[in-house]
Formats: structure tokens, C-alpha cells, sequence
């Protein structure tokens, strides 16, 4: 049979995140999550791509509490687990996709099927089941070791998120994959040196990081509660495009949400770089600004109608609203979709300049 590379193909890396969360800034508004992360894992290579079918190469196998390496030892899934892996995967990627049920018959610990039930298990974020699924595997390839720590991180589990990856780093296991997902459990947990130190260990043993991995570590600072994290955020984003690597619309997002607690002008100088970048905002992005460059100076609790947003923004500084204006009309000229809380800011800030305006000849 021909040799797989690993399991099936596991959308299970990195899910970015770079929305507005609504408890991060107590808004009546739900702001929508950016675009799936998958296209950014296969641009940057970090997809595990597999075969439907064939033998898998284990790298490690549980004895007693630890992993260990377990080079040239090869696992044979029957046809039928294939086919099991494969229902798994595809009931993961549907609502309520009841994936449970496939596997409630099956007594076995092969990595094809218990790994694509994790990945169900965190595409439905059930992740303690995901979590029962992982102690039951007896050995594992690269992917279930990434699915694993990315469980882990999502639970808040970190020291055990560290403790998985000390083990790779001893059995000399690491790679850009495994690395990514370390940051990004470091990024779940707002963990800046976490994200930092992989980093490190990437430069140390010539691991080239590309845009994947400095976003997730601008994204540890983004959820980070450190006074520096600003400061932070922007030395990671220094340090990638010192190296040549262009940011996209995540990493900004991201960079973005680093700023919350800074000038209006340092926002304003962001927008100024994505835009000699060329890189354009996204419907997500648009949102996440306006919240950010509007909203976190006046440190108010919701916004529900647009009387509120009104009330509050006639708060600010005139030239922050016509700062905001701009970025509507480029956002317009650009034809990038607003979403409906952007649409309501865009009517305030309007309603308070035309009164402005009328004020100032009356």
C-alpha cells in the first residue's frame, strides 16, 4: 500500500481569531469572527496533506506517562477506519454534526480515527470530549501531538500545553507545524514569553518562521493583560518584516487589538502602514478598528441603539470622528463590506458632524 505522510487532512492548526471578542469590550454588538485560518495554513505550507488511504508513520508511543520516540514503526488502518476517519472529519465540519454517535461503536485507539474525532471535537468546540478522545491514544503521529496541544490550550491547561512540548523538544521532534501551535496555545493564554521562547528555539535550530507564527505571537500580546504588551506586539511585528515576511489583514487585526489601550494616533499610524502595504481591510478589520479607535477611549460599558453610540461619541474629539469619516469613505471607495454595527457608528459619526457643521454658522 502506498505510504501516507500522516492522517487525513486535519484543519486543526491555528484557528485565528482576530475579532473584537464582545467581552473584551462589553459591546451590544456580536462581532463576527475573521475568516477561517485554513487558507493561511495552506499558504504558509502548514497543512498536513495526506492520502485516503495506506500506512502511517507513528513518531511516538505511550509508555507509562511519557511519550516516546518510536522511529521506523508503522501503523496499517483497515479500510473500514479510513472510511470511519474520513465521516468523522466531515461530521466535524457540519452543525451539530453529532460526530459522538460514529464513534460511540469503536474500541480501538488507532491516531487515523481518534485523531479525526479530536479534530470533530475542537470544530464543534467540545473540547473536553476531544480531550477523553486524546487519553486514549496509544501512539501518535505529528498531527495528533498538534491537535493535542491546541485541546489543551483551549481548556486553559497550559502547564500541561508545556509539559507536551518539553517532550517534543527532548525527543528532537519539533517542527514548523508542532511549533505553530505551541504559539498558538501561548496566544490563548495571553502568554508573551511562551510565544517568545518558541520563537527562539525556531532561530535556534533554523526553523524559518513565517507569517503564521509571528501572527499568533502578536496575537499572545493581543490577549495578553501586561502593560507592555503594546510595546511587544510591535517588536514581533518588527522582527517579522525585518526578515522580509509581509503581514496580512490578520496580523494587523491582531496588532490592532495589541494598541487598544494606546494613543488614537498610534491606530491611525497602523492604518497608514497596512495602507502602504497594500493591504486592504476586511469587513472583520473595519469593525474591530472603529470599536478600538471609538469606543476604548471612553471606557463605556454597551452599545445598543444608536442614540447610545451618539451620546458617546460626541465625547471625543472632533478630529478623531472625522479620522473615523475617512476610514468609512476608504472603506467605501475600497468596496469592503460594513457590517451592521460599522453601518450605526457610520450614521453617528454623520448625524454629529452635520450638527457640528450647522452649529458652526449658526
Amino acid at each position: 500500500m502506498k505510504r501516507a505522510s500522516g492522517v487525513l487532512l486535519l484543519g486543526f492548526v491555528l484557528l485565528l481569531s482576530t475579532c473584537v471578542q464582545r467581552s473584551q469590550y462589553d459591546s451590544g454588538f456580536a462581532v463576527p469572527k475573521q475568516a477561517g485560518s485554513h487558507v493561511a495554513r495552506q499558504r504558509a505550507g502548514l497543512d498536513i496533506h495526506t492520502s485516503a488511504a495506506g500506512s502511517v508513520d507513528v513518531i511516538v508511543a505511550r509508555k507509562g506517562g511519557d511519550w516516546v520516540h518510536t522511529p521506523g514503526q508503522v501503523l496499517e488502518p483497515t479500510q473500514e477506519e479510513w472510511k470511519l476517519a474520513a465521516l468523522l472529519k466531515d461530521r466535524g465540519e457540519q452543525r451539530n454534526g453529532q460526530w459522538q454517535k460514529l464513534l460511540a461503536n469503536y474500541t480501538g485507539s488507532n491516531p487515523v480515527v481518534l485523531g479525526a474525532a479530536m479534530h470533530a471535537a475542537i470544530k464543534q468546540r467540545e473540547y473536553e470530549e476531544g480531550l477523553k478522545i486524546y487519553r486514549r491514544l496509544r501512539c501518535m503521529t505529528v498531527a495528533e501531538f498538534s491537535i493535542a496541544m491546541k485541546l489543551l490550550g483551549k481548556l486553559g491547561r497550559f502547564d500541561e500545553v508545556e509539559q507536551l512540548w518539553g517532550q517534543l523538544v527532548e525527543l528532537d521532534l519539533v517542527n514548523q507545524v508542532l511549533a505553530a501551535v505551541r504559539i498558538d496555545a501561548a496566544a490563548d493564554a495571553g502568554d508573551i514569553q511562551g510565544a517568545e521562547a518558541v520563537l527562539d528555539y525556531m532561530v535556534k535550530n533554523s526553523m524559518e518562521a513565517g507569517v503564521v507564527h509571528f501572527t499568533s505571537a502578536i496575537k499572545a500580546c493581543a490577549n495578553a493583560k501586561d502593560t507592555g504588551r503594546a510595546q511587544k506586539a510591535q517588536l514581533f511585528f518588527d522582527r517579522m518584516v525585518g526578515k522580509g515576511i509581509e503581514p496580512n489583514v490578520v496580523t494587523y487585526a491582531n496588532l490592532l487589538r495589541a494598541f487598544r489601550d494606546e494613543s488614537s494616533q498610534r491606530c491611525l499610524l497602523l492604518l497608514r502602514d497596512m495602507k502602504n502595504r497594500n493591504v486592504k481591510p476586511n469587513r472583520i478589520f473595519a469593525e474591530s478598528f472603529l470599536f478600538i479607535f471609538l469606543k476604548s477611549p471612553l471606557d463605556s460599558r454597551c452599545w445598543r441603539t444608536l442614540k447610545e453610540i451618539i451620546a458617546d461619541l460626541k465625547k471625543l474629539d472632533l478630529s478623531d470622528l472625522q479620522a473615523a469619516k475617512r476610514f468609512i469613505d476608504e472603506l467605501r471607495d475600497a468596496n469592503v463590506k460594513m457590517s451592521k454595527s460599522s453601518k450605526l457608528i457610520d450614521v453617528a459619526i454623520k448625524s454629529i458632524l452635520r450638527k457640528q457643521f450647522v452649529h458652526s454658522f449658526s
